[in-house]
């Protein structure tokens, strides 16, 4: 009740020249007039010239011009409004990821596990809108590294950067025969290089969610 009172007089100091304050009662009526002051059982509300004294126990509520109500203490509160939430968009498992290299990949001298990292060939869109820009930025690993005549490598993305942020990719993984040759032509069976620039094509296993801005 000393903090009601508090901020009563607060108010009351804000709007010490103004008219028509208001007075929220318990039962429902609302009074205008002017008020008085008071003390911690009464309010002393002015209303067409007659000075009435009206217990602190039947107020809901006092109103001043350009004030802040002043409420009792315990008196409910609007809860805050929740901050509102990012939307987000779902990439779905089974959506196709080409790829292009940024790195050689060669058998004679990488091992599984290496990293490795490309530009994505295409944008991803869902429901006709873009979800993720062409020549974002990927990164993979070396699963495994086969040798012999049918020697070459099984890849898998790992990780998409958006905004500078690393958003966890599971793929499946994309087995290739090696290649002599810098160019990316169809790879021979040959335990040598997977040249840079070399289109390879990815399928998620499982979602992921992307920021919309």
């Amino acid at each position: 009740m000393r903090r009601f009172l508090s901020a009563l007089f607060a108010g009351c100091a804000v709007a010490a020249a103004a008219y028509a304050d208001t007075l929220e009662l318990t039962d429902g009526r609302v009074l205008e007039g002017r008020f008085r002051g008071g003390n911690a059982e009464l309010l002393h509300f002015e209303i067409d010239g007659v000075l009435r004294a009206v217990p602190v126990t039947d107020i809901v509520s006092v109103r001043f011009p350009g004030a802040q109500a002043a409420q009792p203490a315990g008196a409910a509160q609007a809860a805050p409004a929740a901050p509102p939430q990012p939307a987000v968009a779902r990439v779905p498992a089974g959506t196709r990821l080409r790829i292009r290299l940024l790195d050689t990949l060669d058998p004679r001298v990488d091992t599984a596990g290496d990293r490795f990292s490309g530009l994505l060939d295409m944008e991803l869109q869902l429901d006709g809108t873009a979800v993720v820009p062409s020549q974002s930025r990927v990164y993979g690993r070396i699963v495994e590294i086969r040798s012999g005549p049918a020697g070459g490598l099984s890849l898998e993305l790992t990780e998409l950067q958006l905004a500078g942020v690393l958003q966890s990719l599971v793929t499946g993984t994309q087995q290739l025969a090696a290649t002599g040759s810098d160019s990316p032509a169809a790879p021979a069976p040959a335990t040598e290089r997977i040249p840079a620039g070399t289109l390879l094509e990815f399928r998620l296993l499982q979602p992921f969610e992307v920021p919309l801005r």
